[in-house]
């Protein structure tokens, strides 16, 4: 892994895809976005926070790429994404690589 613990390339579904930094997406509405035209995930450093753009902490930043992977992952299992899998998703795998134990 590479910068935050979130890779600069990957390999799913058959497909190679990178993950790219920007310092906002879509004026700071949002914190990630991927791109199938592209096999890519965008994370912002920054995002808005009471309409000010504040920094996005390490936690935020790996979050997102999580989340953002399962849109991906979803999206090629059922043809549609939500919100509601794709944080949970996250969440669990923040939880797995927090806690895991190497054997």
């Amino acid at each position: 892994m590479a910068i935050h613990n979130i890779p600069t390339t990957f390999r799913i579904g058959g497909r190679d895809w990178k993950v790219g930094f920007k310092d906002s997406i879509e004026n700071g509405e949002v914190f990630a976005r991927w791109l199938d035209n592209k096999a890519e995930i965008q994370i912002a450093y920054k995002a808005k926070d009471d309409g000010e753009l504040v920094d996005c902490d390490e936690y935020q930043l790996e979050h997102s790429f999580w989340h953002e992977l399962g849109h991906i992952i979803q999206y090629y299992s059922t043809g549609n994404t939500d919100d509601t899998f794709a944080q949970t998703f996250a969440t669990f795998m923040m939880e797995y690589n927090q806690f895991k134990v190497l054997r």
